[in-house]
């Protein structure tokens, strides 16, 4: 059986994991860390205007096995490319942790950097499965591309 200690740093690793995939693009193999049925749920304060940029699958999804996850889960990644993050710490706390994510990211349609701050709850089995991930992510500050016009 595992020690409470050890238990901690192993849920506090697999959230890192998860972080570090979620905000450099990688699925990897975070997909074995949910249990089946684990439920994603991704929300943000993007507002109607920030719709078309902000398209990331947000409401709650329901991944019932691990191909399904890796689908999920890469589909997303597509629509998350991020320049640099910073983790804010990690909190475990029996089955839950917390993490709090700085980033900057790149709009691909008009260059716009976007910087913001993302939550992340995760819930775990006795198993240490993930059960659940929740997610709700801020946006602070869009600047604008600048172009510059071409010499005459």
């Amino acid at each position: 059986m595992m020690d409470i200690h050890d238990e901690a740093d192993a849920k506090r690793e697999m959230v890192r994991d998860v972080m570090d995939a979620v905000m450099s693009g990688t699925v990897g193999s975070i997909a074995r860390l949910l249990a089946p049925s684990a439920v994603f749920s991704n929300r943000s304060n993007a507002g109607i205007i920030d719709a078309p940029w902000f398209s990331r699958m947000e409401g709650e999804f329901k991944l019932t096995g691990e191909e399904e996850a890796k689908a999920f889960l890469g589909e997303m990644l597509k629509r998350a490319n991020y320049i640099s993050y910073e983790e804010r710490g990690v909190v475990v706390e029996d089955e839950q942790a917390a993490c709090l994510c700085n980033w900057t990211r790149r709009d691909e349609r008009n260059g716009s950097l976007v910087t913001g701050t993302t939550m992340y709850w995760f819930v775990f089995n006795s198993d240490l499965k993930i059960r659940s991930i929740e997610t709700i992510g801020s946006i602070h500050s869009v600047i604008p591309a600048t172009h510059q016009e071409p010499a005459a």
